[in-house]
């Protein structure tokens, strides 16, 4: 009963808006493959064997996977046995007597319209929807490790800029102390209030910076499996590489490829199965009901066949006559149930969609966002330069000196947190491809001395090569200007 499951028609583009390099997709990259930090794919390996969240969707497989069994076994004929004694007296014949049983019962239920198999059919789609499902939090959580390490990675280069310009501007505010107290109106006591300020507001972002250091490591702790506590690092940002192409093959390949997409259609199997099990109500059902076992008022001649054998067959069929609607009702949920799992199917394709492209934009738009501020960070450090050396001479303000310090420091930041988001749009690209998934993975060790060559990496963890790269390159950052000596 009901119809069988034919995948819906849904509108696949041809290509991508943002246009990616022909050849295979990146997430055919297994994830010890596509990330080359040693401390990374550590930390991912360990966050696979721990992680709470996907303990919880393995255990919900087996829930699933028992719900299935349960379902299943439904389908075949059920034998129970029993044994028992009844001792007692008629009202007739004020007799006590004994009586003992001991009988196999068999049970099923002949699936003529297909009931059965149809909510069989359906418990086997959610066995294959939770499993997918699985798979979804592994790959989120391979791309969340990742993006939690590159933020904390941004903070250690932000920490040390903010502390050297705190040491830059410490000798500056000394020096303008001695000019002060010199006399000779060679500096102003406001000159003097402006370089505190400055010193102040680097404690300040040093602060704000370590604040950050300390929520990311307990946030990429949680995913761990472990306490908040620190977190190993490795390669340093300014030395991570990026993919110098990101082929993300072709749209219709993500309907086959991401987990999350096959666990919506799973569902959407489940419920149109629902719809033949529903109108399989409005028809009889056929039972058979079969008895064979020994019976006797004596123990001694239970097991003696001539006496004691007994047998009972009881096919029954029944049907609904009246029931005010409660099948029709069942069968309009159902359907509903369909159409809702059909809405959610095809928006979780709009979003797979859309999440491909942000992230396709994200590693374009990014580069060339990360290039215009590091040549804007060399812009501010000629700045600084000139401008002490005008105030040296005498022809500018301390104020230009304040103004080009400040506005150096915000340009350091500002470049090192878009190379972070940069590495982290190639593992959001990476994860809306459906990559970090795989049936196999590598025994990596949880922890392991700094030098330690992970299998599939071409770094070690002081950043250097031993083997040839592949189709990557560098970002390399621009060093930070020292504080001139004057």
């Amino acid at each position: 009963m009901g119809p069988n499951y034919v995948r819906p028609e849904t509108a696949v583009p041809e290509s991508w808006r943002t246009p990616a390099p022909d050849g295979e997709s990146l997430a055919d990259l297994a994830w010890w493959d596509f990330y080359r930090d040693p401390s990374l794919t550590r930390l991912i390996a360990q966050a696979l064997r721990h992680n709470r969240d996907l303990r919880l969707a393995a255990a919900r497989v087996e829930e699933a996977a028992g719900g299935y069994r349960a379902q299943r076994a439904f389908l075949f004929p059920s034998l129970d046995a029993g044994a028992g004694w009844t001792r007692g007296r008629s009202g007739f014949t004020r007799l006590t007597g004994n009586q003992f049983d001991l009988t196999g019962l068999l049970s099923y239920e002949i699936d003529v319209w297909g009931r059965l198999r149809r909510l069989s059919e359906a418990a086997r789609a959610r066995l294959l929807a939770s499993e997918e499902g699985r798979k979804t939090v592994t790959i989120g959580l391979v791309a969340n490790v990742a993006v939690a390490y590159f933020d904390l990675l941004a903070f250690d280069r932000q920490l040390e800029i903010a502390r050297r310009t705190l040491e830059s501007r410490l000798q500056s505010l000394e020096l303008t102390r001695i000019r002060f107290d010199g006399g000779r109106g060679v500096v102003s006591e406001l000159d003097v209030a402006q370089a505190e300020t400055q010193v102040y507001a680097a404690r300040a972002a040093i602060a704000q910076i370590e604040r950050g250091v300390a929520v990311t490591e307990n946030a990429l702790s949680m995913l761990l499996g472990s306490n908040p506590g620190p977190v190993s690092r490795g390669t340093a940002l300014h030395r991570q590489e990026a993919p110098a192409a990101v082929p993300a093959g072709l749209p219709s390949e993500l309907l086959l490829r991401r987990p999350d997409l096959l666990a919506a259609e799973q569902q959407l199997v489940a419920a149109n199965a629902n719809i033949g099990a529903a109108r399989a109500a409005y028809f009889p059902t056929l039972s058979l009901t079969a008895a064979l076992g020994l019976q006797s008022l004596e123990l001694n001649d239970l097991f003696d066949p001539g006496l004691s054998q007994a047998w009972s067959l009881a096919p029954q069929l029944a049907g609904p006559i009246f029931n005010a609607g409660r099948i029709r009702g069942g069968v309009e949920a159902s359907k509903a149930q369909k159409q809702a799992a059909l809405a959610a199917y095809e928006q979780a394709i709009l979003n797979a969609f859309r999440e491909v492209n942000d992230a396709l934009v994200s590693t374009v738009k990014l580069r060339e966002q990360l290039a215009a501020e590091e040549a804007n960070v060399t812009a501010e450090s000629k700045r600084l330069e000139l401008s002490r050396l005008r105030y040296d001479s005498g022809v500018s303000s301390y104020s230009d000196v304040l103004d080009a310090e400040r506005f150096l420091f915000n340009a350091q930041l500002g470049a090192i947190q878009t190379r972070s988001d940069l590495l982290a749009s190639y593992a959001q690209l990476y994860k809306a491809l459906g990559g970090g998934w795989s049936r196999e993975s590598p025994e990596l060790p949880v922890s392991a001395p700094a030098d330690t060559e992970v299998p599939g990496s071409a770094l070690d963890a002081t950043g250097t090569s031993d083997r040839p790269r592949g189709p990557a390159e560098p970002l390399e950052e621009p060093p930070s200007p020292a504080a001139p000596q004057r």
